[in-house]
């Protein structure tokens, strides 16, 4: 291709591709009709607690809540920063008179109610989901099972989701057969916390328009790889024969072979058949190139194209018939469904889609357990939810010294080991997440490696220290990875059980410690917003404008004696929700070794630590005494309030907890469904919590409802949306 036609290509598909988002419908919140709860309740909250700093004579932030009325309308934003503000408690200021926990409670639900008529209204991001009420979801705590008091019917508003990196990278593998020279990932995933593949969060934009135009030439010409012998070209490894065939220069291809090369790409790039109108649009396509007598460039042109079409590069979610309401079609639930569990289309649902067979909830929940059960097929974003719900996985992004102590430290092996705990656990299937949180054995400093006689993989010590050979020289290290956890020697049988009274659970695992500190110490901050937004289902404001977040250097101090800085008032109302929870994991140092002590520096004897010359020796340290307190506040459920003596206990409390266990099954929707839940999902969360327990715990009953729920199933929108793709491709 010219790098004037690829120029062209590249805008026209750019254009086409953002195209796809524009081409769906947006959908307006309906107006909130006046009621009890407003008069009663939302009106008076205002004007006892808003319209002194946001009223006809004053606008603090320029903001005026005064002339806010029950018919939400084009208001709508403003009702939600007023119920973002009261939920955090952050207004009114705590100078003035607080409103009743239950009215204020009252007003979160209403504007949460009131603003919940699209799903495109729920915040983009994957770490605003928590700003809808729980109990507006499940209920409150005394009353679980109670019906949800929303419409029954959920859905997800009709899109285009772009592949993340992972499907790109499934999407290749797909349609290349072996190793493709050349490739580079178009696709770069948000630096934000948490979940990452979201459908709102991403577009193609020119730049990745050339990489993509780049990489599909590069994996036609893997396609094609041929040398001619005997006056006919043969293929080379992992090429497609029936694309081969077509690249004798002095052959012409009939009508039917073209077609049949067109049909091949489209099975293995988009999953289905091209449909006759694309067939006779792709063939023009290579009348037009072939004109000038290459052959071979022009079909190799049409296969670039194929791979170029919108729906290889999303995932078309539309539904099929008419309404405002429709079930996916069942080519579009097969992709799906796939590409929820793993990174490559599974043959055996795309059978089933293309005979019609996935039209019910039965069905798409019976493939769903097949696959989930088929060892065969690479589930890996099972595994991935787990990452980036715990995100310890991070640990090899914080920079760490070499350890005081001469431990070794190496993130990659303490991400590898949670890792095989987390899928050990997925394994068993029971009680899931209260056994990642509590249990006591873990991997320790694990890696495989193939047994040449039984061709397995065996497990076998991942970092081994070097062995000393100049025994007058001091080592470098006193332990390795082993000793971090606490253990004096490896052992092959595993997972061990780790000394008692240290560590439970994946928040006790050295990789999540690690992964929430900074370079040089623990970081309670971070680990306490963790526990309040993913097991708690709280908010924490973001850090304002212009404030630096920044504990006194002052080693001589406990790290919770300085942390005493963010008590201040203008700091504690966000702080309060956060560093109780954190400090409780003061158990462990910041390289996430059990500690009983912590080491701060002791400035008499560092000043008399010199030699005869008065030259300084280096710093000297003492042990000082370990607080490991910590508490549960404002929760949402007052049974789980109060102090915790050490890490252990506030793990053992919170895993025991309904609130947190709903909680998780909050974040399983969102990583499945790819956006934030609203009011409307609050049936299907109820029923993915109830298959949880009923289940015994079981991840799989969980997952296996969500992806044959309402809101995985469905798609609704407010008019017809056009199909982005024919106009996409109406623009090659």
């Amino acid at each position: 291709m010219s790098g004037a036609l690829r120029r062209r290509v590249t805008l026209a598909l750019a254009g086409a591709w953002l195209s796809a988002g524009a081409a769906l419908p947006a959908t307006e919140a309906p107006a909130a009709a006046p009621g009890d709860t407003f008069r009663d309740v939302v009106e008076p909250f205002v004007r006892a607690h808003c319209v002194k700093c946001h009223g006809p004579e004053q606008q603090k932030g320029d903001v005026r809540l005064d002339d806010l009325s029950a018919t939400v309308g084009k208001d709508a934003e403003r009702w939600r920063q007023v119920a973002e503000q009261v939920r955090d408690g952050l207004m009114p200021p705590r100078k003035e008179a607080r409103p009743d926990d239950a009215q204020a409670r009252a007003v979160v639900s209403w504007v949460a109610a009131a603003t919940a008529g699209s799903v495109a209204h729920a915040p983009a991001s994957p770490n605003k989901g928590n700003l809808i009420p729980h109990e507006a979801l499940f209920g409150a705590p005394a009353a679980p099972s109670a019906a949800p008091s929303v419409a029954p019917e959920a859905a997800t508003p009709a899109r285009v989701w772009l592949l993340g990196p992972d499907g790109y990278a499934g999407f290749v593998r797909d349609v290349a057969r072996g190793r493709v020279d050349g490739i580079v990932q178009p696709f770069t995933p948000v630096a934000d916390r948490g979940i990452k593949d979201f459908a709102a969060l991403y577009s193609i934009d020119e730049p990745t328009a050339q990489v993509l135009v780049r990489n599909a030439e590069a994996i036609v010409e893997a396609q094609t790889a041929h040398e001619m012998k005997d006056g006919k070209p043969r293929g080379k490894n992992d090429t497609v024969g029936e694309f081969v065939k077509l690249m004798d220069p002095a052959a012409t291809p009939t009508r039917a072979q073209v077609e049949g090369a067109v049909q091949l790409q489209f099975r293995m790039a988009i999953g289905r058949p091209a449909s006759a109108e694309e067939l006779v649009r792709f063939v023009a396509l290579y009348d037009r190139c072939a004109a000038d007598g290459d052959r071979p460039a022009a079909l190799k042109t049409v296969l670039q194209a194929v791979l170029l079409k919108t729906d290889a590069m999303y995932r078309i979610e539309l539904g099929a018939g008419a309404g405002g309401r429709r079930m996916l079609a069942p080519t579009e639930l097969a992709r799906a469904v796939t590409l929820a569990l793993g990174d490559r289309r599974e043959s055996a649902i795309a059978q089933a889609a293309a005979k019609g067979e996935l039209t019910s909830r039965e069905q798409v929940a019976a493939h769903v357990r097949r696959i989930w059960d088929d060892p065969k097929f690479d589930k890996p974003r099972l595994l991935r939810f787990f990452r980036e719900y715990f995100e310890y996985h991070r640990a090899g992004d914080v920079f760490k010294d070499k350890p005081v102590g001469q431990l070794k430290h190496n993130p990659q092996v303490l991400v590898a080991d949670t890792d095989r705990l987390v899928l050990h656990v997925l394994a068993d299937d029971k009680d899931v997440l209260r056994t990642l949180l509590t249990t006591p054995r873990s991997f320790v400093n694990t890696t495989t490696k193939q047994n040449k006689q039984t061709r397995k993989d065996d497990l076998v010590e991942a970092d081994v220290l070097p062995k000393q050979s100049d025994p007058k020289r001091k080592p470098e290290y006193a332990g390795g990875v082993t000793q971090v956890y606490g253990l004096a020697e490896w052992t092959r049988d595993q997972p061990v059980e780790l000394p008692a009274g240290t560590r439970l659970g994946v928040l006790m695992q050295p990789s999540w410690l690690v992964a929430h500190s900074t370079n040089f110490d623990n970081d309670p901050v971070r680990r306490g917003r963790w526990v309040r937004e993913r097991l708690l289902g709280g908010t924490v404001p973001d850090l304002p404008i212009g404030v630096v977040a920044q504990v006194p250097d002052e080693p001589h101090r406990t790290f919770r004696d300085r942390l005493t800085v963010t008590r201040q008032e203008q700091c504690w109302k966000c702080h309060r929700r956060m560093d109780d929870l954190g400090l409780a994991f003061e158990n462990f140092d910041h390289y996430g070794r059990f500690r009983t002590a912590e080491q701060v520096v002791d400035p008499e004897a560092t000043a008399k630590n010199v030699d005869k010359k008065g030259k300084p020796l280096g710093t000297v340290y003492r042990p000082a005494p370990l607080d490991r307190t910590g508490l549960v506040a404002d929760s949402g459920d007052p049974a789980l309030d109060g102090p915790v003596a050490d890490p252990r206990e506030l793990v053992q409390r919170l895993a025991g907890s309904e609130r947190v266990r709903q909680v998780f099954v909050r974040h399983a929707f969102r990583y499945f469904m790819g956006r934030n839940e609203t009011l409307a999902d609050a049936r299907v969360l109820r029923d993915a919590d109830r298959a949880y327990v009923e289940s015994g715990g079981s991840f799989k009953a969980l997952v296996v409802s969500l992806l044959s729920g309402d809101a995985f199933l469905y798609r609704s929108a407010t008019s017809e949306p056009e199909q982005a793709d024919t106009a996409a491709g109406d623009r090659r």
